[in-house]
Formats: structure tokens, C-alpha cells, sequence
């Protein structure tokens, strides 16, 4: 019982990280580094986004696999098969919605929006405590690997795909957005995670 309230507790906060993705890809001022490099290849590829940011994360999990076993649960699996699929599902509703057909202090205000759920839903699904996303595991992998500061490391692997995205679309996923999500969302996400309660770890490789 108790893991299926762990494994609910992290899809809830799937489904926020997805509206918030939605919120910041229909707002127009870009959306997160990894999402934004996803969605470029999904472009290149002619591949729906669920389709490519599932592969990407395949990729990336065989690298943390190989280096970090502890840091892959339940919640790895879900994050990595569902926010895409959840970005996709969410963004025509959002656009139905007409949302993104407001000025520039619109598309500020639904920034602010769609970062705040992001960071929440991001909070949420941490606080299940059962594997993280492979992109979250690379930085601490690296920073043990190289004996360097995670903050600098996860800094420095949002810019390496905020440079990828522009590469692939230029700037029409990559703008306001991407840089605040790139370097505020982590001070946010803390806020968040002092107030949501949490589970115990429950990884597969303990």
C-alpha cells in the first residue's frame, strides 16, 4: 500500500512537471534546457516529442547505469517514459485555450506560471524518493567523477543543451524561459522541498 501511494505521490508530480512544460512551451519564451533540446530533435527527426525524449533518456540512463545504479527506482522509469508523453498530451490543450494570445506581460505572467509548476511538480516527484531522471543523475555523477561542485557541473550541463537546442531550432523553443529554468529553478525546487513532505528512499540498487 504504502508503495502505491509513493508510486501515486510521483505521478502527481509528473503530471504538474508536464502542465508546467506545456504552460512554458505555449507561453513562448522557452521552455527548459532538456525539453527545449527535445523538442528540436523531435523537429530534426520528424518524431512526436514523447517518441524522441524517450530515447534521449534511454541513452542517458545507460550512462547512469553503468556509473550510478543507486540513483535508478520506480520513478527514473516513470519520469523518463511519461514527461514527454504528458508534454505532448498537455500542449494542444493549453493552445486550445488560447493562452499564449496575450502581450508581452501575458506571456511573463504565464511564465511565472509555468515556472511554478514545473518547480512544483519537479519537488513532488523528487520527494517520492524512488530514482531520479536520468538528466538529474548526470551532474552528481560527473561531480564525483571529476571532484568538482554539483552546482557548477549542473550549470554547466544546462548550458551544453540550451547550446544543442539552439543548435537544432534556433531560438524557437530556447529564450527567457530556458535561462531561468537553467539557472533559477534549483532555488526554487529547495523552497518547495522544505515544505512537501517526503518518502524514504526506495531506489532499485540500494
Amino acid at each position: 500500500m504504502k508503495k502505491f501511494v509513493q508510486i501515486a505521490y510521483i505521478l502527481l508530480g509528473l503530471v504538474i512537471i508536464g502542465i508546467g512544460a506545456s504552460t512554458l512551451r505555449v507561453g513562448g519564451l522557452g521552455v527548459d534546457p532538456f525539453t527545449a533540446f527535445n523538442i528540436g530533435l523531435a523537429g530534426k527527426l520528424n518524431l512526436s516529442l514523447g517518441v524522441t525524449q524517450l530515447g534521449t533518456n534511454l541513452i542517458l540512463f545507460a550512462y547512469v547505469f553503468l556509473n550510478d545504479k543507486t540513483s535508478i527506482g520506480w520513478g527514473t522509469i516513470l519520469n523518463m517514459t511519461l514527461v514527454g508523453a504528458l508534454i505532448q498530451f498537455f500542449t494542444p490543450i493549453l493552445q486550445h485555450m488560447g493562452i499564449a494570445n496575450t502581450g508581452f506581460i501575458g506571456k511573463l505572467l504565464i511564465l511565472v506560471i509555468g515556472i511554478v509548476f514545473f518547480t512544483l511538480g519537479a519537488a513532488i516527484y523528487m520527494a517520492g524518493n524512488m530514482g531520479a531522471a536520468p538528466y538529474d543523475s548526470i551532474a552528481p555523477i560527473l561531480t564525483k567523477q571529476l571532484h568538482g561542485e554539483y552546482n557548477v557541473i549542473r550549470s554547466w550541463q544546462d548550458i551544453a543543451f540550451v547550446i544543442l537546442a539552439f543548435v537544432l531550432s534556433g531560438m524557437a523553443n530556447v529564450g527567457i524561459g530556458t535561462i531561468v529554468a537553467a539557472f533559477g529553478c534549483g532555488s526554487l525546487i529547495a523552497m518547495w522541498t522544505k515544505i512537501i513532505p517526503k518518502f524514504e528512499n526506495d531506489s532499485f540498487f540500494n
